[in-house]
């Protein structure tokens, strides 16, 4: 049951982010999305060549006991105007050194292997999918809302 509720909280998100990609999330990119851009920024390093990340957006949900935060990035590769993958950076706020998950939610053409890897990251990151799938389901509801800027 809780991998059927964490499947179809990817797959949605999935959709609502990537329905206008047009290019495969590939192996190199989903690395750094999920290592990669932390040791990056760690370690003060410059942005991975031949991409760039545009931020979509910063929305927590607080349940006056615990405090979550998604932040979305797009994956950009140079000379190319839509993401190849979006970054979701998943913060528990409210405690001191809370935990960070970075998350990459793949193009929706993009192979099964990858996409397997962000479901199979999920269902074992999350032991608690509820308080998870509600802190990605408000940030996405005020993610849907925002102006869309060209």
């Amino acid at each position: 049951m809780k991998e059927t509720v964490l499947k179809t909280i990817v797959l949605t998100l999935a959709f609502f982010c990537t329905t206008q990609l047009f290019a495969q999330t590939t192996q190199e990119e989903y690395n750094y999305i999920t290592k990669g851009y932390k040791i990056q920024i760690e370690s003060g390093l410059d942005m991975k060549k031949g991409y760039l990340l545009n931020d979509l957006g910063d929305w927590g949900l607080n349940t006056g006991t615990e405090k979550r935060n998604c932040e979305f990035k797009a994956l950009i590769r140079d000379g190319e105007s839509k993401p190849c993958a979006i970054m979701m950076i998943y913060k528990r706020i409210d405690i001191a050194n809370g935990a960070k998950y970075y998350i990459c939610i793949p193009s929706s053409d993009s192979s099964s292997e990858i996409w397997d890897q962000t479901l199979n990251f999920i269902t074992t990151t999350f032991k608690d999918s509820d308080k998870m799938s509600r802190t990605v389901i408000w940030a996405l509801m005020k993610f849907s809302s925002q102006e869309v800027t060209n």
